[in-house]
């Protein structure tokens, strides 16, 4: 049974198909959406995504945090960044990632605000959910 997957980002729809199933990163836990799901809404967490299309393949994408609003027949995802995994530079992930932690390791010597080490640890946290999803994707 088929499913419409919207994901909307800031700069417009990063996705948009009929899918099978959605597994996406909540904010209590990973869970998946199939049609006819209870609707809800709920907090995302960053995190990669998949996306089991009709033919029973999957793709992978990655997502920051956001909001979902599930419905019996519509995913609609709201989110500030959606990579698919055919798109994610590997090697810029995994360079911002390691600046990322080399930078939080300052920030916690110095005993920084509590605001520069959420920017930073968001930072890190959104570049291995791109990690994970590229290699999910080329497994």
């Amino acid at each position: 049974m088929p499913l419409d997957l919207i994901v909307v980002t800031p700069q417009g729809e990063a996705f948009a198909e009929t899918v099978e199933q959605v597994v996406l990163p909540g904010s209590e836990g990973d869970f998946g959406v199939l049609e006819s799901h209870e609707k809800f809404l709920t907090a995302l967490k960053p995190g990669p995504v998949e996306i089991i299309l009709p033919d029973g393949s999957s793709e992978w994408a990655a997502i920051s945090d956001g909001f979902a609003e599930v419905s019996g027949s519509q995913v609609v995802v709201l989110v500030d960044e959606c990579f698919k995994a055919h798109e994610i530079d590997l090697e810029h992930a995994q360079h911002t990632r390691a600046e990322a932690e080399r930078e939080l390791a300052e920030l916690l010597a110095q005993s920084a605000s509590e605001e520069a080490r959420v920017e930073v640890e968001t930072t890190l946290v959104r570049a291995s959910a791109m990690i994970e999803a590229h290699g999910r994707h080329h497994g």
